[in-house]
């Protein structure tokens, strides 16, 4: 049995996106990121450095929308949804997590030694912050 928040459950089931849209929505953000990016590299006058950034998340968003046969692919795009794969997947966001804050706090110490201001750094950690208070205050009152 299934609780009615949990990636088994049926109500959860039907309020994603059907498949098509969610199959095609991070490869097609994915791709306009990368023509940002190329236009502001062509912009300023470095139109090789943009492909490149252009192909690397072409690619990207090409293995997640013909990737289907290896199993991370699926899970990335919410295929696998039993409770391991869902566990996974948290555990996977958590070390992405912590990854990050200490990246960022050594770019942070990194700055202030260089006598640099660290303000950039610092509103990424702030932002990440703030979301992670409000998710953990409104997944404790789904639960």
């Amino acid at each position: 049995m299934t609780r009615p928040n949990s990636p088994l459950s049926e109500s959860a089931r039907a309020s994603i996106p059907d498949r098509w849209r969610t199959r095609w929505l991070v490869p097609a953000v994915t791709a306009g990121l990368g023509g940002v990016i190329l236009a502001a590299e062509a912009t300023d006058g470095d139109l090789t450095s943009g492909l490149v950034w252009f192909a690397v998340l072409a690619a990207l968003g090409a293995l997640h929308a013909f990737g289907g046969r290896f199993e991370a692919v699926r899970q990335a795009r919410g295929e696998e949804e039993d409770e391991r794969e869902a566990m996974i997947n948290t555990r996977a966001m958590a070390l992405a997590g912590t990854v990050l804050v200490i990246v960022l706090t050594g770019c942070i110490v990194f700055e202030l030694a260089r006598g640099e201001s660290p303000t950039p750094y610092t509103q990424l950690m702030a932002i990440g912050g703030v979301a992670y208070a409000v998710a953990l205050l409104v997944l404790r009152r789904r639960s």
